[in-house]
């Protein structure tokens, strides 16, 4: 079996993506797109449970933690990756900022506790060193991490601005042999054409209560903002792949069939798993806010 690397970013197909290697009882990588830097990974083990293992780097040294995880079915692989929100609706955690250690604000975040409470640290060095581990695993998402670039790729200004320079903040001291991996896999490069399921996805995920808190006018700017980010990434990806000479393949996501880029032995339904995670575990807008969808989308569809 070919081993893939899946350049996702903002609302870009990648938990479509893992849901089905989980399916199919492969191995999987998931890099954290932004600080903290840490790494997630994923192994099969019986009777439908994986090894979850964590790295990160504290005080100058690569650590690891393990767990086991039950995805003996989709439902449990939902309920374990998406597990219930608290009363106040924010959520206890998503399948990748997952922590096996609860932090001050009593959330098993490694947002919080890689970076509030301070233990992983704020600039990689060693991180690097776990690239050889990483690259054994079937797929990988948020690759650009091991590239030294971090941020809400699709999104934020600061890493569309490092990748238009060519200049990740924290490059890798093996970047040598990190780029020579990565043109060994098959590199998949997804974008989207359809611009108004595009919208709707960063109106539901992207944006939320803290910018509508702060009025409708700043909501709307700040999605038009974010996907302004979004409409440069795919072309400033591929051109930083053609710069290390890496070579990928482009991936419509309103078009072409996940079942052709990826070799697996069998799917789950992909219009299931789209809607369970763009209306269900990914939607952050209150019942209220979606009632406006149709004319906040077309607010921004305006400004775009």
């Amino acid at each position: 079996m070919k081993k893939y690397s899946y350049w996702n970013y903002v609302k870009t197909g990648g938990w479509q993506v893992v849901i089905n290697f989980f399916h199919n009882k492969k191995t999987y990588c998931c890099n954290h797109h932004s600080t903290p830097i840490f790494t997630s990974t994923w192994r099969p083990a019986e009777n439908g449970y994986y090894i979850k293992q964590w790295y990160w780097q504290q005080n100058g040294k690569i650590k690891t933690w393990y767990a086991v995880q039950d995805f003996s079915t989709y439902n449990k692989t939902i309920d374990t990756c998406f597990p219930e929100w608290f009363p106040n609706e924010i959520p206890q955690h998503q399948w990748f900022y997952e922590s096996p250690f609860i932090s001050s604000r009593g959330r098993y975040s490694m947002k919080d506790w890689g970076k509030l409470d301070g233990n992983i640290d704020d600039i990689p060095t060693t991180f690097y060193n776990c690239a050889e581990h990483l690259f054994e695993h079937d797929s990988i998402n948020n690759p650009h991490i091991m590239f030294g670039y971090n941020g809400s790729l699709g999104a934020e200004d600061n890493i569309t601005k490092d990748m238009e320079d060519l200049n990740p903040p924290h490059p890798p001291l093996n970047l040598e042999y990190i780029v020579n991996q990565f043109k060994l896999r098959y590199n998949v490069v997804p974008y989207k054409e359809d611009i108004e399921s595009l919208v709707e996805g960063f109106l539901r995920g992207v944006v939320g209560d803290s910018h509508w808190k702060k009025g409708e006018d700043y909501f709307v700017s700040e999605c038009v903002r974010k996907l302004k980010n979004h409409k440069k990434t795919y072309r400033l990806i591929t051109r930083m792949l053609e710069y290390h000479g890496i070579p990928y393949v482009p991936f419509n996501l309103d078009r072409d069939n996940y079942e052709d880029f990826f070799e697996l032995d069998s799917w789950l339904p992909m219009d299931k798993c789209i809607r369970d995670h763009d209306n269900t575990l990914d939607n952050h807008m209150p019942l209220k806010r979606q009632n406006k969808l149709p004319q906040l989308i077309d607010r921004v569809l305006c400004l775009m």
